[in-house]
């Protein structure tokens, strides 16, 4: 039996590439944080964990194994706080590398994992190969996290409506994005993230880095946006840790009132 509401909490922060360590301590800080306020999950940025914007050669060193020490240490955190922790970072994977996003369940079990499979520009194509599905894995098209089907997705993944459209007719109740968004395309957390919640009718975590990692200077701006579109939370430019309630009960009501869903004619959009 799931829950009516789950609470989630957002962690914007600046960038401290190559240093999984201080990226293990930040996670265990800041997921004290947010169980302390009540929070049922954390969503990290994009690559928190190995940092984004780093050489080709250093992010060969620091790349992880999905089911390494890194994600025992991380589920550890999870079961001693009773909650979620979905963070980024560069996974090494057979010979290839992936940015990827693992969402882990307060029993310290994998919930899902996800592999961005839209690559931005030379920096992403430099580093990764794309992912081939937008699923959590080969089992489940989606995570559960406390009765709430959550979708994954990473940072320009969330640009494309054809994402959060699938993830959404999935049945997803709650996208989770960690995202390394820079300078100058603000519009994308203040404009598209809150239309693609609205479109949906569901709820979109948007978990951003702020200050600068070599020579991207990213905008902040992380929120927690409604099925209405509306900002749940809100960040600045600085380190915040946001929070927010979800309820079944908005997704509902939504979707009674703008049955989009209900009303899709897919035979043309074909």
């Amino acid at each position: 039996m799931g829950r009516d509401s789950l609470q989630i909490s957002v962690l914007q922060h600046q960038p401290e590439p190559a240093d999984t360590q201080a990226a293990l301590h930040r996670i265990e800080h800041f997921s004290r944080a947010a169980s302390r306020e009540g929070s049922h999950l954390l969503l990290v940025p994009e690559a928190s964990v190995t940092g984004y914007n780093i050489p080709k050669e250093t992010m060969h060193q620091v790349a992880l194994d999905a089911d390494g020490e890194f994600t025992e240490q991380i589920s550890r955190l999870c079961r001693q706080n009773q909650m979620a922790i979905a963070y980024g970072f560069a996974e090494h994977h057979e010979g290839h590398y992936y940015n990827c996003v693992q969402l882990i369940n307060k029993h310290g079990s994998v919930a899902g994992k996800y592999r961005k499979t839209h690559l931005w520009g030379e920096l992403d194509r430099t580093l990764f190969n794309a992912g081939d599905t937008l699923a959590c894995d080969q089992q489940n098209k989606l995570a559960e996290i406390e009765g709430f089907n959550i979708g994954l997705l990473i940072c320009y993944d969330i640009e494309f409506p054809e994402c959060a459209r699938k993830l959404a007719l999935w049945g997803a109740d709650i996208i989770l994005v960690p995202t390394g968004l820079m300078q100058p395309w603000r519009e994308v957390a203040e404009q598209v993230v809150p239309v693609r919640a609205y479109e949906n009718q569901l709820y979109i975590a948007y978990a951003n880095y702020c200050g600068s990692e070599r020579d991207l200077h990213y905008e902040g701006r992380s929120c927690i946006c409604g099925p209405d579109g509306k900002d749940l939370a809100r960040a600045g430019q600085d380190t915040q840790l946001l929070s927010a309630t979800l309820t079944r009960a908005s997704i509902d009501l939504q979707r009674n009132a703008l049955p989009y869903h209900r009303d899709r004619r897919p035979a043309l959009y074909e």
